[in-house]
């Protein structure tokens, strides 16, 4: 046992002025009296004078102890122990899944490993697990024995998540720089490099394994209108030998297309699926088979491709009917008088109909029959009542597979010369069609109206407007779903999300959700519909397993593990409370009933 604060001790010197003053104090004397009026007007109970025969009530030692208690609080007693307490590191990330030579996981290799290792120590001794996936974080409280340690790692489930090794190596150096520790025992697929005289030990379970990987899996629609989507996976071969790798799509559980390709050792290709069949859930496999079975499968959702919002701002809003039977747009309509450049914020395209803005729109737009004589585009433009379309660029994609020939445009106008937006499609007396770039946004002008919109009615004029709305849309960007281990928000208006493996979590919209640790597919209900999100472990980092960065441990000042720096206990908190124990015992007994200073 220790004081924090020795010199505190001096206060004890103050003990004996609470005799003093015990002595000092009137003490009460019993006289019979034949009145309490003249008891009182003649004071004849006084009290005793200071000295003579001390008579010290049980109350008085009460208080003695307790000022001698607050003496000792103050001087900070502890109690000192060498428990030499060890850490346990366990890696519960994506690759300990990954199979062994003999068959067994890295991950189960590791929990029989750790508890060998446990069995070792002594029994009183205290253990602190950590896990590393997705971050590293403490499994919870100190546990008392090595025994209560091996029985909680069979509770541990291996995540689908990627591990932070830029975490765990800073973990790592704080437990080796932290004396309090005896030892870290570490079980880790990674390679770690430590200075001689650090106190951790590896359990090394990273032996090099070919594996073949899919990076990524990407849905997107090439175009508007089109009823089908774009696959696109990324596949990684981690061996030593050039391999064939093949991979097939089913939608819905229905297989659906397939391809392959010849992969070197240690590149990354690209497998194209054009024209998927529309579906709810995209899964790919990946053959041949390897030890790491996780990452030769992948999951994608329709949802997850990128939906247009269009904002349509024109006096005959009705023109924007047609556009709503596009897969994949959605239309809000707007007069002018309606519109508010706020209007721009959760919009991906605006079309502006026979009007102009008063502020250049910071969003991808397209302008029918713009009034001329504007102060903001300065548009030129010459009125006619038959438009005759004379050129167009061929390589462009706003004219990819139009007929222009087949086109049936009537009245209209001509553009003339534009400060910085050029001719795509030009008439007899000047441009049809003019797109520009300015502050990082696309702009189209047309001299005609492609509006509204017919589907096959008007096949040229449809795939025409499709070629417009893709381009401003920027379409072909794939949607590549969530990766396991990141947090996401969950939607507004979600009540539950059920995870891939049917547990169902309850949630509100607008919170952030961590739990995506598992990859599949995830149904997130609300209550008006349920919206599905893909999650994949998508990281070609953890699918290297045979090219593995070692962890490197920097050495800290450390010291034997018998010479590890005792444990003080403090005691100041146990004694307060007794303090507050004592008083309120006195109070308890002491002002249970009054006095009672006169007898009859």
């Amino acid at each position: 046992m220790g004081l924090l604060n020795p010199a505190a001790l001096y206060l004890f010197a103050i003990v004996p002025a609470l005799v003093i003053a015990y002595l000092a104090r009137e003490r009460p004397h019993q006289a019979t009296v034949s009145s309490v009026l003249a008891f009182r007007a003649l004071r004849v109970m006084r009290g005793e004078r200071f000295g003579g025969r001390p008579r010290f009530s049980w109350p008085f030692f009460l208080e003695l102890l307790m000022l001698a208690l607050a003496v000792l609080a103050m001087a900070g007693p502890y109690l000192v122990s060498r428990d030499n307490p060890i850490v346990v590191v366990l890696d519960n990330s994506a690759p300990m899944q990954a199979r062994m030579a003999d068959g067994a996981t890295r991950f189960a290799t590791a929990i029989i490993k750790l508890k060998e290792a446990l069995g070792n120590e002594n029994r009183d001794t205290t253990v602190t697990v950590y896990l590393t996936a997705p971050e590293p974080h403490p499994l919870g409280a100190p546990l008392r024995s090595p025994g209560a340690a091996s029985a909680a790692l069979d509770h541990i489930a291996v995540l689908d998540a990627p591990g932070n090794a830029a975490a765990f190596v800073s973990l790592l150096n704080q437990l080796a720089a932290d004396h309090k520790i005896a030892r870290v025992i570490v079980a880790s697929y990674r390679p770690i490099t430590s200075a001689p005289a650090s106190r951790i030990t590896a359990i090394a379970l990273g032996e090099p394994i070919p594996n073949f990987a899919i990076g990524s899996f990407a849905l997107a629609r090439d175009s508007l209108g089109a009823a089908t989507l774009h696959g696109r996976l990324a596949v990684a071969n981690f061996g030593g030998t050039a391999q064939t790798l093949k991979a097939t799509i089913t939608v819905d559980d229905k297989p659906s297309a397939n391809a392959q390709a010849l992969v070197a050792p240690g590149d990354v290709a690209s497998l194209d699926f054009a024209n998927l069949p529309s579906g709810q859930i995209y899964h790919a496999q990946l053959e041949p088979t390897d030890a790491f079975p996780l990452d030769n499968e992948a999951f994608a959702t329709a949802s997850g491709v990128k939906n247009i919002a269009l904002l349509l701002v024109s006096p005959t809003v009705t023109d924007g009917d047609g556009l709503k039977s596009i897969p994949g747009v959605a239309v809000t309509a707007r007069t002018p008088d309606a519109y508010s450049p706020t209007d721009l914020a959760n919009s991906d395209v605006a079309i502006f109909e026979y009007t102009i803005p008063k502020d250049l729109p910071p969003a991808n737009t397209l302008f029918v029959l713009p009034p001329p004589g504007d102060a903001l585009f300065n548009f030129a433009t010459a009125q006619t009542a038959q438009l005759q379309v004379t050129g167009w660029s061929t390589t462009d994609p706003l004219t990819d597979g139009v007929n222009f020939r087949l086109l049936n445009i009537r009245s209209g106008e001509y553009f003339g010369q534009h400060p910085w937006m050029q001719a795509v499609v030009a008439g007899a007396d000047g441009g049809l069609i003019l797109a520009g770039d300015r502050q990082d946004h696309r702009y189209i002008a047309t001299g005609f109206n492609p509006l509204p919109y017919l589907g096959k009615q008007n096949l040229p004029m449809s795939i025409l407007t499709l070629n417009l709305l893709s381009h401003l849309a920027g379409l072909g960007a794939p949607g590549t779903g969530y990766r396991t281990g990141e947090p996401w928000i969950a939607p507004a208006g979600v009540r539950e999300i059920a995870m891939p493996n049917g547990s169902r979590i309850a949630i509100t919209g607008g919170e952030p959700f961590s739990g995506a640790n598992t990859q599949g597919i995830y149904r997130l209900a609300g209550a008006a519909a349920t919206t599905l999100r893909a999650v994949n472990l998508a990281d070609l980092t953890s699918s290297d397993l045979e090219n593995v960065t070692p962890l490197k441990i920097e050495a800290p000042v450390s010291r034997p593990a018998s010479e590890a720096p005792p444990i003080r206990t403090p005691l100041t908190p146990y004694v307060i409370a007794l303090i507050i124990a004592l008083i309120a015992l006195e109070a308890f007994f002491v002002y249970r009933a009054p006095r009672q200073m006169v007898e009859a």
